[in-house]
């Protein structure tokens, strides 16, 4: 009887795919910024070596926002992915909770603490020009805002988006941020966020005003300020074709801004 011979089969090679790209969705850069297997990325520009070097910053003092890589092959700026649910609307429901504007509160004098020392590169190069950092200034986010943090499903865990990062006077980025965190603006404003009815406002400015370390009559003043700066830079930015404050003119956030600053000012009383 004639023996049968195995069949030998060449087995397949085991390949290694290369990571899916996902374009990231939100924010004013939808469709320009990608994540890249653990990484996300985006077009640079001459403040991207500030702001790495910001991000490298913050990571030296345990602060939880994207470590910096550098460049990829194709010149964009790369930093890490943070996991977690972005506070895209509407908001996750540890956010909607007040507890959620005290967390925010706490988080932003937790960054202002940890950039306090920040020594920029020189020259400092910013999304809007050069700037050195000034006496009792730092390095402001910029864009401290619901939109731009990350969280798991009680608690915030994350900062990400520094492109709009600037030196300033820290009530600069309070202001900005809780008006957004106690929902400081008109009624109608605040159910694209997930709110069905207004929130209490006077109880998530006290929350915010608990977990930064400030009084309300304070953060209320800042964010009049604060808003009163935002109309402006994009005004003066804007009119001068830089981006992104050309597109928030277009897509109407100076005209939103303006409400909003109506609102602070006929309401500010009430709410001190």
């Amino acid at each position: 009887m004639r023996r049968l011979r195995r069949k030998h089969f060449l087995e397949p090679k085991l390949t290694h795919p290369e990571p899916q790209t996902e374009v990231l969705l939100g924010g004013l850069e939808a469709g320009r910024v990608v994540k890249l297997g653990g990484t996300v990325r985006r077009a640079a520009g001459p403040w991207t070596a500030t702001i790495q070097a910001l991000l490298g910053h913050l990571q030296s003092k345990g602060f939880p926002a994207p470590r910096p890589l550098g460049l990829d092959d194709q010149g964009r700026d790369t930093v890490s992915f943070l996991p977690g649910r972005a506070s895209n609307w509407p908001w996750p429901a540890a956010l909607l909770d007040v507890s959620g504007a005290r967390q925010i509160g706490s988080l932003l004098k937790r960054y202002h603490c940890a950039v306090a020392d920040f020594v920029p590169p020189s020259p400092a190069l910013w999304r809007h020009g050069a700037q050195a950092i000034g006496a009792g200034e730092l390095a402001l986010h910029g864009d401290f805002g619901p939109h731009n943090l990350i969280w798991s499903q009680t608690s915030v865990v994350g900062v990400i988006d520094f492109e709009l990062a600037r030196p300033g006077d820290p009530s600069e980025d309070a202001g900005f941020a809780v008006i957004r965190a106690a929902q400081l603006r008109p009624d109608e404003l605040t159910r694209p966020v997930g709110f069905k009815t207004p929130p209490d406002r006077g109880a998530r400015l006290a929350a915010f005003a608990e977990g930064y370390g400030a009084s309300p009559a304070t953060l209320v003043a800042a964010a009049l300020a604060a808003q009163a700066a935002e109309i402006e830079r994009m005004v003066r930015l804007g009119g001068q074709g830089l981006e992104p404050w050309t597109t928030f003119q277009r897509r109407g956030l100076e005209a939103q801004a303006r409400l909003e600053l109506d609102w602070l000012q006929a309401n500010a009383g009430a709410l001190i």
